[in-house]
């Protein structure tokens, strides 16, 4: 029996067999099958000049492809970040505004208080400037503390007086210079017998009576004085008023008194004009 014969050592590189046809055979057979029956049929034949622009030019539109995915994601990441930017100022620039609307808000609405405080101080001082001078033209009913000042004729026991004896009786320029002390010592409004007094009323003597505001009175006269309680009366006193009444009684018999009142209520003047001034040959 033979000893069988030895089997030839493998090769090193005979693992590496396709790894050699693609160095020593590049090209796909199929493709050089086509090669050939190209340059058969009388077409060109592929040179390794055009293959190596096939392959360049592959290669270049590979890099184009990932420079273009790579800077369409950059792009995509500065959008990002260009948006993020422009929302963070949007909400900055919102935030400005929302406070200066508010100190706005604000403003506004203290310049509508210091305006209604303005108005409704000086619509109340208005108020009461018109008050007063209403109380003191006349032209409104009053009323409050003040002083009441009386005059009566003379007490007489005799039933039929003689006639043409008036030393005793009241007569109007005694109710005129009473009146007259009154406005002097600060009185607002006076009235006569209810009778109310104005810079145009009249207090005159005819007959046998006392015309004031062309109505009669008759005795006793009480001139009613609104005023200050605690100035009034003392103020009267220092007067020609308070020392001509204490003349008419020891002269004339004349029955007079002064009192405080702690309420006086007296009317608005029944006959109240304004006259026009008219110039002498012209027009009003």
């Amino acid at each position: 029996m033979t000893a069988p014969a030895p089997t030839p050592a493998r090769r090193p590189d005979a693992s590496m067999t396709l790894l050699t046809e693609m160095l020593e055979r590049p090209l796909d057979p199929g493709y050089a099958a086509a090669s050939a029956r190209r340059a058969a049929a009388g077409g060109p034949r592929s040179t390794p000049v055009g293959s190596t622009l096939v392959a360049v030019t592959a290669i270049l539109i590979g890099l184009l492809f990932a420079v273009s995915a790579t800077t369409v994601r950059r792009g995509e990441a500065s959008a990002g970040t260009v948006r993020k930017d422009l929302i963070s100022q949007i909400e900055s620039r919102r935030a400005v505004v929302d406070e200066r609307s508010a100190a706005i808000r604000d403003r506004q609405t203290e310049i509508t208080r210091l305006e209604s405080n303005a108005l409704g101080a000086t619509e109340n001082g208005l108020r009461q400037e018109l008050q007063a001078l209403a109380a003191l033209t006349g032209n409104v009913a009053v009323e409050g503390p003040g002083l009441l000042v009386t005059l009566n004729d003379k007490p007489t026991d005799d039933a039929t007086p003689t006639a043409g004896d008036d030393q005793g009786k009241v007569l109007s320029r005694d109710l005129f210079i009473v009146v007259n002390s009154l406005w002097q010592s600060g009185a607002e409004a006076i009235a006569i017998n209810g009778q109310r007094l104005t810079v145009r009323s009249p207090i005159r003597f005819a007959g046998e009576a006392i015309l004031v505001n062309f109505r009669p009175l008759s005795p006793p006269y009480v001139i009613s004085a609104i005023g200050d309680p605690a100035a009034l009366p003392a103020a009267f006193a220092e007067t020609v008023g308070g020392a001509y009444l204490k003349s008419l009684t020891d002269n004339f018999g004349i029955v007079t008194s002064v009192e405080g009142a702690d309420h006086i209520s007296l009317p608005g003047a029944t006959r109240v004009t304004v006259d026009k001034a008219v110039v002498q040959g012209g027009t009003k």
